[in-house]
This record gives structure tokens, sequence and C-alpha cells, in this order.
């Protein structure tokens, strides 16, 4: 549908309007059924349904810091404890798989936040068509049929991180009967009981929204100024990895494909030869070349959301935490592979006058180019993001469970090329490989590049579900926890808050 001038004037000025908005926050909320801005209960016009959904999006906040903790690219330095035992305490629960996380971090925000998103979301959905126009002679029904499709995206994502949070992974044979996450419609604070869905029904209300999010999308497009909000494009991605993690490999390939038909653009650093430097990388403080990996301004990058959770957890603050950088993520660069330099670095100091050295992330930068170098920043840039090279690791592992290697060999060299001085650089040949090395090659690609961006935690889940043994402490006392195979601590419990409001809420078992 072609817009009017005057309709595109309009949006742009929808889009200044919504991220002024989304600059001063968003109102928190006791529950995820209480508590909307009072003055956005009644929203009339198609600008107030606009502002309205912008609160449903994370923006400056972190509402999830503790995920990577759950995974193995983080690990513990005992010696370091002494920096600042109170905070480095934070997470020490979520790393230790205590029956709840929310031993030493407090209240775990992520559960209303996320339903939060819904609750707008389900607003936009069931209420947009009866919105008023602002525009004479224009009902701008092309402007609400898109905006309720960007509300299902919404709505998807925030589901998956809540089941992947808070229930089971999804396995084929038993998703009918697996626990997942409440399914909540409603548009209005209502005293009624939220018991648990079945991890299909999640996720088959996830693929459903994301057929309605690309089909109202498309059909009715609108241009959008910032990646802070889902369009077409976004949407697919996302549908490729909720297809993945269902295990419906044609699904995965089909809306990878679409994706990367229009844009299949990766992130080249191949040029960047010159921070191909050890000493650089036991220098964390010395100004790098290439900008934040993550910035939304990088043609690669369909979806920011939130901001970094990696502070204060693998990056710079070493007065707040003790964890750093397991080695093991480290080990898995090859000779040649700049991401190494790109994505980790040595914190080397004295604190107190105590020597301090510690492995970090670098992936987020400041956005600020000094002589085209710059600064690794703890408080800039994002981790949850949807970018071409996720896309195609997601058909890469696709076409590997089908059977076809070339082609997921194809998807694979397609982003390593890009990562590796050309010097070191040989494709990967399917010859090197059976299906079983190939998948397990893919997982370790997803790992490399896709390393504290919140996924490592959910494809461990999603897999193997490996045993691991970490050692932690409380106060002076040393703490030795073993979380084994399949493991139901796998699943998050629920924050403690939201059981005792909803007692219908099923525990997760221990």
């Amino acid at each position: 549908m072609k817009i009017k001038n005057k309709m595109k004037n309009r949006y742009k000025i929808f889009q200044i309007i919504s991220i002024a908005l989304i600059a001063f926050g968003v109102l928190s909320c006791e529950s995820y059924l209480e508590e909307v801005p009072q003055n956005k209960l009644n929203p009339t016009t198609v600008t107030d349904y606009r502002e309205l959904l912008n609160y449903g999006y994370v923006t400056k906040e972190r509402i999830m810091p503790y995920l990577e903790a759950l995974g193995d690219d983080v690990d513990l330095k005992l010696e370091d404890r002494a920096r600042d035992a109170v905070n480095g305490d934070a997470y020490m629960s979520a790393y230790l798989f205590e029956p709840t996380h929310e031993t030493t971090l407090g209240t775990d925000i992520a559960f209303a936040r996320l339903y939060q998103s819904i609750y707008y979301a389900n607003l936009v959905i069931t209420r947009i068509d009866e919105a008023e126009s602002v525009t004479l002679g224009d009902d701008m029904q092309d402007f609400k049929d898109n905006l309720k499709g960007e509300a299902y995206a919404l709505r998807a994502f925030s589901y998956f991180y809540l089941v992947n949070l808070y229930g089971q992974h999804y396995d084929p044979a038993t998703a009918s009967s697996d626990f997942g996450v409440p399914i909540n419609f409603s548009t209005g604070a209502e005293d009624k009981a939220y018991p648990r869905a079945t991890v299909e029904e999640v996720y088959n209300l996830m693929a459903s929204d994301l057929d309605n999010a690309v089909n109202l999308m498309e059909a009715n497009v609108i241009e959008k100024t910032s990646k802070i909000q889902f369009n077409s494009q976004s949407a697919r991605a996302l549908q490729s990895r909720v297809a993945l993690y269902m295990q419906e490999w044609d699904k995965t390939i089909e809306a990878a494909t679409k994706v990367l038909d229009v844009n299949n653009t990766v992130n080249d650093i191949t040029g960047l030869t010159d921070m191909f430097n050890e000493d650089e990388y036991s220098e964390y403080f010395s100004l790098r070349v290439g900008p934040d990996y993550l910035d939304a301004d990088n043609s690669n990058i369909f979806f920011v959301n939130g901001v970094t959770e990696n502070i204060p957890l693998v990056n710079y603050y070493p007065t707040y935490t003790t964890f750093s950088v397991n080695r093991e993520l480290e080990d898995l660069y090859d000779e040649g592979d700049i991401r190494k330099y790109y994505f980790l670095g040595i914190l080397d100091r004295v604190v107190s006058g105590i020597p301090f050295e510690k492995l970090v992330t670098l992936k987020n930068r400041s956005t600020t180019s000094f002589f085209g170098r710059y600064q690794p920043t703890s408080f800039d840039g994002y981790s949850r993001v949807l970018r071409v090279e996720e896309v195609l690791l997601n058909r890469a592992e696709a076409y590997a469970k089908n059977g076809d290697l070339q082609l997921a060999i194809d998807d694979l060299n397609a982003i390593r090329v890009k990562k590796i001085e050309p010097s070191f650089y040989t494709d990967l040949a399917v010859g090197s490989f059976t299906q079983e090395t190939l998948i397990d090659y893919i997982f370790e690609e997803r790992r490399r590049e896709l390393c504290f961006e919140g996924h490592r935690f959910f494809d461990l889940k999603r897999t193997t579900r490996p045993g691991m043994t970490r050692t932690g402490y409380k106060g002076d006392i040393t703490i030795e926890s073993t979380l084994l195979q399949d493991d139901p601590r796998y699943v998050l419990q629920i924050p403690e808050s939201e059981l005792e409001a909803n007692p219908d809420i099923m525990r997760a078992p221990r």
C-alpha cells in the first residue's frame, strides 16, 4: 500500500514522540497484571497506541544481568572476592544454581517486566482497530495494521525469554505436557488465576504471533527509523530463532532465507588487522580499533533491546564483581580469528594495593571515535539483538540437521570469511565433517560469534543440558555446587513475589 507524504511526515512525528518517551524510561510495576501509566489507560487515537506500545519495549533497563552466569562462558576467581564481597555476591546464587537465583540477587525483575511488555502488546492487538485517525481524510488503517503486527512481534519476543528462563525446553516428544509459563491475554487488572501453560502452547502462540506479525507488517509497510521497534525483517529473524528452538528445520530455513534474501550483510572486521595485537589484548584501557560490535547503526543488525546486561558480571567494573570470562571460550578462537581480540581483553590493574587481573568482554564500545579508535565501555550498547550472523547460524544448524552439510558449511564460511584475518583464512570443506561433527562445530561457532548476547545458557538448555561443577563462596566459606545432566535447575524459579501473589503458578521442581 502506498503511503501518502503527509502520512510519512506524520509517522516521523510519531517516531520522535516515541523515542522521547522511551528516553524517559518505563514505569515499574509490582506484578505483571498491575499498574500501567494512568494517562494511557484509555488511549483513543493512533498516536496514543503508538506511544502505548513504546512502553512495552525494555529500553534503558537491565532486567536479566544474571543470564550469562548460568552458562559456561563465565568463570569465578575466588582470589578476587575481597574486591567487593557484597556486590560480587549478587550473581553467586545464579552461578551456583541454587534453588532460587534470588537468594543473593534480590528480586528478579525480568518476569514482571516481560509480562508488562505483553500487557501493552495485548492492548494494542485487541484495541488498535478502534483507534481514531489523526490524519484528515485517511483512516490510517495501514498504520494500525502495521502497529498491530509490531505488537504481535513484541509479544512473541517477550514469551521467548519467559519460557526459556522459567519454563522447560522445547522437546517435540514431550512439549504437550512439559510446563511452560502462564499465557495472559488480559487487557485489565483482573483478579484471576494464571496457571502455567504447556511448553507447546507457549511456542505455538509465539509461532502464530510471528506469522501475524510478518503478514501484517509486510502488507502494510511503514518506515521505522529506530531498531528498538520491530519491523517485518526483525520479526522474521525472530521467527527463524523460534522455529530452530522448536526443531522445525524446514521452517527455520524458510524464515532465515527470506531474511537473508533482503539483507545478508555480515559485519566485516577483517580490515582491522592492526587490532590483531597481543599488546592491546593485555591492556584493557587502550583505545581499540573498531566500533561497538553490536551498534544499532551496523547494517547487519535488525533489532536491539534493552541495554548491555554484561555489567558488572564480565565487563569492566572490578569493584562490583569477581566474575570473569572463561578461558575455555578464549581458547575456542583459532589463530587469526580477530574476534578474540575484538570481543575479549585482559583487565590488569592494582586496586587498593592488590594486583588484579581478569578476562573481560569488549564487545561494547563507546560511540565516540577518537581518531578512528574507540574506548571499551561497560555502560553503552546492547546484548539482546537480532542480526544477520545469528540468522545464518540458525539456518546452518537447520541445514545440518536435515543432512544438507554443504549448505550448512556455506553459511558458516559466509561468517568466518568476514571474521578471520585473510592470511589465516581457509574455507571449511564438507569432506572434513560428518553430520555429527558439523553440528558440534556449529554449536562452537554459535559460542564464538554470539557470546555474551544471552544465547549460551539457552543453547545449552535446548541441546544437551550438560552437567557442570562450580566453586563459589558465601562470605568466607567456599562452596562447591554440581549441576547434573538434565538437572531441573536448568529452569529458573519464578520470582517469589509472583509465586506468593499467584499460588496457582506451579513452582519449578528442585
